[in-house]
């Protein structure tokens, strides 16, 4: 917030009893506000504005409630200030007026201020302001159109740059964010934060590849940034099929906390899980069940573990596990019901595959493989028509729901 010349010289008054009386109050305001008592600088101020009116006192009280952070106060002076004379307000009186406006959230009566302050005499602030608001309003492309003439008087102005990103990425415009980023890395070289959401972007527009060339590059050249940037280039390693990198990343991200969470160890054993590591991932659900023993999925993903491993049995304790912890869980029932298939279970699978379905869980795979379950279980040849007549109303063109009908229900 801009404070020069905050305190306003008291206008010599009339030689009355009440003038002099004000000017004295005035002057222990102004003492006060100098001695950073600025509640006491109020109360001299209202006084002075008692005895006599003045814009240069209103001014000063106006600034006195800034310096209180009571913003609405300091608006209301401000106007009252302009009010008695309109002609002596200045750009920064205008531009005070809207930091009041714009902290007490009143973002269009900012508006109106910033805008009546004119940009050429205020160092552009105004412009910058002006931009807040409209950001805050969501008017994106205004905020843009402000930028844009700011710019172009003030063509160096990291703080627009900073503006105009933001902008544009909220308006979708990613192309522009990418190069306003790229202008700002130009004028302040190796900058982290500017590096970061440059990667952001790029990732955002589908450009995975240059995001985790410049995070990689990002980590070298600020090694204490490594806690920002791992997570970010771990979501995009898997997000490019590359787990082994991932989960170096989210080890880093999990070694550098003091106490990490479930979410934490989740991530890290997913990697660890794409990529094969199944005792790494194991051990990594294990830590998670520790730092949360409610959560499901590390019993859901211990049981996939097992499954993989050839261990049915203990896949199945912990699909079981799963299914406890969270009754509902869509992918533990399938996990469950997909396990019993294979040991030839099939009354228990149709039964968790019936309940997936009617949890919304609806794609052909589990239409048929509710059915295939249903098909291998005596006396249940009514519920098959059943299933396959609510799967095909469904899916009226899969193939493999066609091929059960074909096969086993068409006369």
């Amino acid at each position: 917030m801009l404070f020069r010349r905050m305190v306003t010289s008291v206008l010599a008054s009339a030689c009355v009893v009440a003038a002099v009386t004000a000017q004295d109050f005035a002057q222990l305001g102004n003492d006060a506000f100098n001695e950073g008592r600025f509640a006491e600088a109020v109360v001299q101020y209202r006084r002075a504005l008692d005895e006599a009116p003045t814009f240069a006192v209103q001014v000063n009280l106006a600034h006195s409630y800034m310096k209180l952070e009571r913003w609405t106060e300091a608006a209301a002076n401000y106007e009252a200030a302009i009010e008695l004379d309109r002609a002596a307000a200045t750009p920064e009186i205008w531009l005070f007026l809207g930091q009041a406006q714009y902290q007490a959230e009143r973002y269009r009566r900012a508006l109106v201020a910033f805008l009546q302050a004119d940009p050429a005499k205020s160092d552009g602030q105004a412009s910058i302001w002006a931009t807040r608001c409209l950001i805050a309003l969501e008017q994106w492309l205004g905020a843009r159109t402000v930028l844009q003439v700011h710019l172009s008087r003030h063509p160096n102005s990291i703080e627009a740059f900073e503006l105009l990103a933001h902008v544009l990425g909220r308006m979708d415009h990613l192309a522009g964010a990418i190069d306003t980023y790229r202008a700002l890395i130009r004028a302040v070289p190796g900058h982290t934060p500017y590096l970061i959401a440059l990667a952001n972007a790029l990732a955002i527009d589908g450009q995975n590849q240059q995001a985790i060339d410049t995070l990689e590059l990002t980590r070298r050249l600020d090694p204490a940034s490594s806690d920002k940037i791992d997570p970010l280039l771990a979501d995009l390693y898997l997000a490019e099929k590359m787990p082994h990198e991932a989960a170096l990343c989210y080890a880093r991200t999990v070694g550098a906390q003091e106490k990490p969470g479930s979410d934490d160890y989740f991530r890290l054993s997913m990697a660890y899980f794409e990529s094969k590591e199944y005792s790494s991932a194991a051990e990594a659900l294990s830590n998670m069940q520790q730092a949360d023993p409610n959560v499901s999925n590390a019993d859901l993903y211990l049981g996939r573990i097992a499954a993989e491993q050839a261990d049915p049995l203990a896949a199945g304790r912990h699909f079981e596990a799963a299914l406890t912890k969270k009754p509902n869980s869509i992918d533990a029932l399938l996990a469950l019901a997909q396990l019993q298939m294979s040991q030839k279970r099939y009354d228990e699978a149709a039964t968790h595959f019936a309940r997936a379905i009617e949890l919304g869980r609806k794609e052909p795979q589990v239409h048929h493989n509710h059915i295939l379950a249903l098909l291998h279980t005596p006396g249940r040849a009514r519920e098959v028509k059943a299933a396959l007549k609510a799967a095909l109303a469904q899916h009226p063109a899969d193939r493999s729901l066609q091929q059960l009908l074909d096969r086993y229900v068409a006369p």
